[in-house]
């Protein structure tokens, strides 16, 4: 069984909840922007998936950050 969700090491892999039941998208999200969108526009959806989504998205903007900025 392939996941609705996932981590590939360098982008969040999501199942396109807006193209179901007639289609069978997958969305590669490759910044904490484009994961957001994808939440806003319902491409995933569910509790569950938006905080796990929510929290990739997080892991994401640290492997894109550069470590330079300072903890407020």
């Amino acid at each position: 069984m392939e996941r609705t969700l996932a981590w590939d090491g360098a982008a969040v892999v999501a199942v396109d909840q807006c193209a179901l039941p007639h289609e069978r998208t997958v969305l590669r999200l490759t910044t904490p922007d484009e994961v957001i969108d994808a939440i806003k526009r319902l491409a995933i959806r569910g509790a569950p998936a938006i905080g796990v989504a929510g929290a990739l998205a997080v892991a994401l903007s640290a492997q894109l950050s550069d470590g330079d900025e300072q903890a407020r």
